[in-house]
């Protein structure tokens, strides 16, 4: 299997992730009862883009910890697309608005969970 492929799906993450994190600080959507700067938003984002890259650095440099250290990075925003996903719900935002970030939010944990599977198919085959 190609690495190339791992690499996609880890790109598609994140950029499912960046989706569901705008959603969630866009102020007029009114899916947080708490308001998130543009300025944090956008700090998170690129805190994020760094890890992935590390993640996706480390599988080429180092297979091994390549493994380990992309699939923690999935794992931890994984878990914010949890908490995105029950933010949404509870929140007094539009029908519509909350059906598009729980779609998203569901269609980012499946990649993730696809690229886990993935890396560990990889780890296996070397």
């Amino acid at each position: 299997m190609k690495l190339t492929r791992v690499v996609t799906f880890a790109f598609v993450s994140f950029f499912c992730y960046g989706i569901v994190n705008w959603l969630m600080s866009a102020q007029s959507l009114k899916l947080q009862t708490t308001t998130i700067s543009m300025a944090h938003m956008w700090q998170g984002l690129l805190i994020a883009l760094v890890l992935y890259f590390l993640g996706i650095l480390a599988v080429y440099v180092n297979r091994l910890l390549g493994f380990y250290v992309l699939g923690l990075v999935l794992l931890i925003y994984s878990l914010g697309l949890i908490s995105a996903l029950m933010s949404g719900y509870q929140s007094t935002a539009a029908m519509e608005i909350k059906l598009l970030l729980e779609v998203v939010a569901a269609i980012g944990l499946g990649i993730n969970f696809y690229t886990v599977v993935l890396l560990t198919r990889w780890r296996q085959n070397h």
